[in-house]
């Protein structure tokens, strides 16, 4: 997986404990198919290796998949915002779980719940707003049916621009899209477009799609689309 080696161990209490290079990451998952342990894996072992000493926004946070390889990346600091404040506080639990690492331990974590896009507004309309190096944006699933793709790509749009404004320049993006009947390319395209309409321009780094521990196995099953871009 990305040059790595991910092992999978049920422990007390329904943890499970996944490692890459020599690493391991401890986090807690009740079945196999949990967002930290499996999808998007690879992505978080590549975004984990790219960090360094950097603040990190955690947008859709959930369980704090993406926070853990960042801070455990070197992160100076993460910020992970979501909805749900049990997810948040699995998300505490976890980066707890591997504070036997030093880049953990001394990585500084900050959690608001609450709904991403109006926190998102709220970071952008303070004077004194934080500005961030590296920003995920990993969001559920916003089309559930074709009717639903146009609302989805407005907003994928509006999270876009909102994210942008927050990074400082030559900061990297993280965006994704778990949307199944969002075509990759519109969805890419409606990203680069959005930032551009917020000032921005996008320089992308990579483009990721189903990696190994997710596998495509039924039709429409290729919905994951992800992509790595330095804001300017």
């Amino acid at each position: 997986l990305g040059g790595g080696v991910v092992r999978f161990v049920r422990l007390e209490g329904g943890a499970g404990r996944f490692g890459h290079r020599g690493v391991g990451l401890i986090g807690e998952c009740d079945r196999l198919g949990d967002r930290l342990e499996c999808s998007g894996l690879t992505l978080r072992i590549q975004l984990g290796r790219i960090v360094g000493h950097v603040d990190v926004l955690d947008v859709f946070a959930s369980s704090g998949g993406f926070a853990l390889a960042a801070a455990a990346g070197g992160a100076r600091s993460v910020h992970l915002v979501d909805s749900s404040a049990a997810a948040l506080a699995t998300a505490e639990r976890n980066l707890a779980h591997n504070h036997r690492l030093r880049e953990v331990r001394d990585c500084t974590v900050r959690t608001t719940v609450g709904d991403a896009f109006e926190v998102l507004e709220q970071l952008s309309a303070r004077d004194d707003r934080d500005r961030f190096d590296l920003i995920v944006v990993d969001p559920p699933s916003f089309a559930q049916n074709q009717a639903n793709v146009e609302r989805a790509l407005r907003a994928y749009a509006r999270l876009t621009r909102l994210a942008v404004v927050l990074l400082r320049r030559n900061g990297l993006l993280v965006q994704a899209s778990c949307s199944s009947r969002v075509a990759t390319d519109a969805f890419f395209d409606t990203v680069h477009e959005a930032a551009v309409h917020a000032g921005r321009r996008l320089h992308e780094i990579r483009r990721t799609a189903h990696p190994l521990d997710h596998p495509v196995t039924f039709e429409q099953g290729a919905y994951l689309k992800a992509i790595f871009a330095r804001v300017t």
